[in-house]
């Protein structure tokens, strides 16, 4: 899962792969359930510019004129695990990158 984070040095955007593990308790007695963290770890860091020629790369194939940004949405929070927040950015980021427009908010054209 990629979280965006800004760099304290340099003040640039990062994206941080973060994998979380997560265990599932049963409570005794009941039908509930209790979570635990039990690791987080960082497995990579990329900038928002390699980020984003990563996942252009392999959507060079996905991307057609028309797109719906939901979709789009949908694509890089399952295939490249981005979360909510930063799947916004990313796509105005493609948006600029790939030369298109989105006049009812809704679609996304090639120019």
């Amino acid at each position: 899962m990629y979280v965006k984070a800004r760099c304290p040095v340099c003040g640039t955007d990062v994206y941080h792969d973060i994998f979380v593990h997560v265990q599932k308790y049963r409570r005794f007695g009941s039908q509930s359930h209790k979570y635990r963290v039990t690791k987080i770890k960082i497995q990579d860091s990329q900038s928002e510019d390699e980020l984003k020629y990563n996942i252009l790369q392999n959507l060079s194939n996905l991307v057609y004129n028309g797109i719906e940004i939901e979709i789009l949405d949908g694509i890089l929070k399952e295939n490249y695990g981005v979360t909510g927040d930063c799947c916004r950015d990313l796509i105005e980021r493609i948006k600029i990158e790939l030369n298109m427009y989105c006049p009812d908010m809704k679609k996304l054209y090639f120019v």
